[in-house]
């Protein structure tokens, strides 16, 4: 005797829709399990606007609810008929079984929409009768009668490509190969109270939808509690888009119901009703709210060009079938050591990172949007950046250098930004564009090209973060002048010792794993903001004699000595460079994000706008309360912008946003040693670096290159020690920074606009590519001038500019050892592995060894893929 469900079925359900079908973990203490769709018409009348309707349907069944649809339609509310506030047992539902199954409730629906060409889009729909809801300030919040939530697959010629997950008002989609399954139906996990679906456990903030802060008032649970199938109770329906309707699969399941346009549940009451509370009276967070609309309003005609889903799907397209007919590939390891790797158990960045660029992954992917373009934004380290700059532009030419040098040289370095950006969304790796080479010069001149990139990209990231850590002592110094009224000045001395704890401190951060990094990163733009508007509002507010906009934008006083006093007044574009670089600092954690080429060159371009903006404003407001140049620039802290805020803000405000200056440019460390500690792993994968097979160990414990990161930090001090000697020599070096970053950035570029090998990723400037390339790299040619020359006159040893010998013996140093022994060994970085079709022979069926597959199949790549 066929059983209910198989009746239900009997009419060919796709056996895919049901052998993918996800099965449901509801929450352990949820209030609200599934119930039965049509026991829901039992226990409620329609209303419209709190009455009830007239000439309705009685009794009410879903084989004649669309009726309703006429009476009111999308205002009839099906309001309770018992007092929901004595929490009536229908409410609760039913608790699954030991076999996942709602005994006597048919609790889901499945609607099946074929969009041809074995597109086929699956909508199964869960019901609950009752939304407890969350708790916000110790009380409940959202609380709603009926409560429809969904998961949708999507099937190309009966296999599952991606699965969406109803969250709220939103949702989530992801690929169906990166999801959590049992067996191979994929797991959602019902929050608590509220049944937003997730695709994996733990704790998911929904202040602002997708973005998951780690502090929010509004926040959904999930664990493993009562585990749901769905389809063991459920009603299946195919759906034709065209008609706008539905059929049973069985021919006798109700339909009328799926026509409802109204809501299934009560209407939110009104302030009057005693029911009803609200926290401080706001609207959006009364007690209770008027219950959801059905399947007919959940979009069940999302054609593939419109959905959000095809995204996610498309752009993995290629790598997919790819990974169908390869299988598996073998790579080198980062200690040298051959693996085979399953594309398939990948999840896709990192599939792509194997197969497309031939790298073993090794990093967890915890950056997401938010962290990502907080990374961004951390490496300018904008507001204390300023504040240790500053004081360049106002000697080159006073306020009009300070502001206008911003607004010139902004559009520069944004040119450069965008044109990094370009590059990486192409090639996410973490050797940042270093890779690129590989990919954009004549295969003969990769190796040459890429070593010369390289050797400028690390030694400028190690200069440059040795530079932060100095100012990073510096201003922490400068509030504790201040907190003693001026009676303690640090020495050099002091300054360099601190700078050496600092920097120890930056490398014990950094031995946290990726998942405490990402935590760390995601809240500092909103610090930082928050810092930079602040402190802006207080300087302006508390300032009692405030220079003239003719003088702000006007005033050209220079006291550096050069003439003519135009070309002293260029110098100030050197705190908008030093402010405004190390683009690709993103660049080096793209195998820590997840979709890194879409995420990664959207943080590093808007990272920069927000820096370029940010930095002219907050320059304009120093310039307007900055009092006299003369006397800050002669502080006894040598920090004038720490002298504005003590001016202006008094001891108090002084040392607050002091030593907000100093935790932003601390960060700035934190970040930017990520960033280094990954780049030297990235050049050592490739052999570029002495010592390689040392600097690739990855931490089992904290899956971080530790070794990488605390030898760059012993080099960040020592660069720092020559302070000790000459601090000339050490501003020098800091000097070079800029330089070496930037040309390593515009050897790429220059590559890709002459040999015409690029091939854009999905972030790209289309046509305007070539012109903000064009000007990125005459303008690092412009910068590169103004950066080798001293910056005052007359020239002594304690005021000449070191940066041209230091960028020299950069130069001289790559180039001697590369004739030494470079060329011997070196072949640049990996390019794409060529798997021959063997592969799929071996692997189509499962069998085989992987010491089979790596002896069988043909592997051909420039390094590190062997036979």
């Amino acid at each position: 005797m066929p059983t209910h469900f198989e009746r239900r079925q009997s009419e060919a359900v796709p056996s895919y829709v049901l052998s993918y079908a996800p099965k449901v973990w509801i929450h352990s203490q949820d209030l609200a399990f599934p119930s039965d769709i049509g026991a829901q018409l039992v226990h409620t009348k329609p209303e419209v606007n709190f009455n009830v309707v007239d000439g309705a349907p009685n009794p009410l069944t879903l084989d004649n609810l669309a009726s309703l649809n006429g009476l009111g339609g999308s205002n009839v509310y099906l309001t309770s008929v018992d007092d929901v506030t004595k929490n009536p047992a229908w409410l609760k539902g039913v608790k699954p079984d030991g076999n996942g199954k709602t005994n006597g409730a048919t609790s889901s629906a499945v609607i099946v929409n074929d969009h041809g060409s074995g597109n086929v889009d699956a909508y199964y729909m869960y019901f609950y009768a009752n939304n407890p809801g969350p708790t916000v300030l110790g009380q409940e919040v959202g609380k709603h009668v009926g409560d429809w939530e969904h998961n949708m697959i999507r099937f190309k010629q009966g296999i599952p490509q991606a699965i969406w997950y109803s969250q709220h008002s939103y949702g989530q989609a992801f690929t169906y190969a990166a999801v959590e399954k049992q067996g191979q139906r994929p797991v959602a996990y019902s929050a608590k109270n509220t049944h937003a679906n997730y695709a994996i456990t733990g704790t998911h903030d929904y202040t602002i939808p997708g973005v998951n802060l780690p502090i929010g008032p509004l926040k959904d649970y999930c664990d493993q509690g009562t585990l749901w199938d769905p389809i063991a109770s459920a009603y299946f329906y195919s759906y034709n888009a065209a008609s706008n309707t539905f059929k049973a699969y069985d021919g006798t399941s109700p339909t009328s119901w799926l026509d409802y346009v109204g809501k299934w549940g009560d209407q939110e009451y009104p302030d009057s009703d005693p029911r009803q509370k609200k926290i401080f009276g706001i609207d959006a967070t009364a007690k209770y709210t008027s219950g959801p609309t059905g399947p007919q309003d959940k979009s069940l005609n999302r054609p593939d060009h419109k959905r959000k889903m095809a995204e996610k799907v498309n752009d993995i397209e290629d790598l997919r079938q790819r990974k169908k007919s390869i299988g598996v590939i073998e790579l080198q390891g980062p200690n040298g050591q051959a693996r085979v790797v399953n594309l398939e158990e990948l999840t896709d960045a990192d599939a792509e990172l194997a197969a497309k660029f031939g790298y073993q992954p090794v990093f967890k992917r915890k950056f997401g949007y938010l962290s990502t373009f907080s990374f961004a934004v951390s490496i300018s380290g904008l507001f204390s950046t300023v504040a240790t700059t500053f004081s360049y532009p106002l000697r080159a030419g006073g306020a009009s250098s300070a502001v206008w040098s911003w607004f010139i040289s902004g559009i520069g370095c944004l040119c450069i930004a965008c044109s990094v950006a370009e590059l990486v969304s192409a090639y996410p790796t973490c050797g940042g564009l270093y890779y690129t080479v590989s990919r954009l010069a004549p295969k003969k001149w990769v190796p040459s090209i890429s070593w010369i990139t390289g050797w400028l990209n690390l030694l400028g990231q190690i200069a440059g973060h040795a530079s932060s850590e100095y100012g990073a002592s510096q201003l922490l110094l400068a509030a504790v002048s201040i907190g003693s009224d001026f009676t303690y000045l640090p020495t050099r001395g002091t300054i360099i010792g601190v700078t050496a704890a600092l920097t120890v401190l930056t490398g014990l951060a950094n031995s946290l794993s990726t998942y405490w990094m990402e935590k760390m990163t995601k809240t500092y733009v909103i610090f930082h903001i928050a810092v930079l508007i602040s402190c802006s509002i207080a300087l302006l507010a508390k300032c009692e004699n405030r220079h003239d906009a003719k003088y702000v934008f006007t005033d050209v006083d220079a006291t550096s000595g050069w003439t003519p006093v135009g070309f002293s007044w260029l110098f100030g574009f050197l705190s908008v460079s030093w402010t405004m670089t190390n683009y690709d600092a993103t660049a080096h954690i793209t195998e820590e994000i997840s979709k890194p080429e879409l995420k990664a060159p959207w943080a590093i371009s808007s990272a920069m706008l927000l820096t370029y903006v940010g930095g002219f404003l907050f320059t304009i407001v120093l310039s307007f309360v900055m009092g006299d140049k003369t006397s800050i620039l002669e502080s006894p802290m040598e920090q004038p912008v720490a002298q504005i805020f003590y001016n202006v803000l008094g001891k108090k405000g002084s040392i607050f946003y002091t030593v907000c200056a100093f935790l932003i440019i601390k960060f700035v460390t934190f970040t930017g040693m990520q960033s280094l500690g990954r780049t030297l792993f990235a050049f050592s994968r490739d052999g570029l670096v002495p010592l390689s097979h040392i600097w690739v160990q990855i931490n089992p414990v904290t899956q971080a290159p530790l070794f990488a990161v605390w030898v760059c930090v012993f080099w960040a001090i020592v660069i720092n020690l020559i302070g000790l000697g000459s601090y000339a020599a050490l501003v020098g070096v800091f000097a070079t920074t800029a330089i070496a970053l930037d040309w390593s950035y515009c050897i790429p570029i220059v590559c890709k606009m002459a040999f015409g090998r690029f091939e854009p990723g999905p972030w790209h400037m289309g046509k305007l590519s070539w012109w903000v390339n064009a000007y990125a790299v005459v303008w690092t040619f412009f910068a590169s001038i103004i950066f080798i020359l001293p910056t005052v006159r007359p020239i002594s040893g304690y005021t000449m500019n070191y940066a041209i010998a230091f960028l020299g013996a950069i130069l001289v140093f790559s180039a001697i050892s590369w004739c030494v022994g470079g060329r011997r060994y070196y072949t640049g970085p990996m390019i794409e592995a060529e798997i021959n079709e063997k592969a799929s022979e071996i692997t189509g069926n499962g069998s085989g060894s992987s010491g089979e597959f790596a002896r069988s199949q043909e592997v051909k790549s420039n390094q590190g893929i062997k036979t």
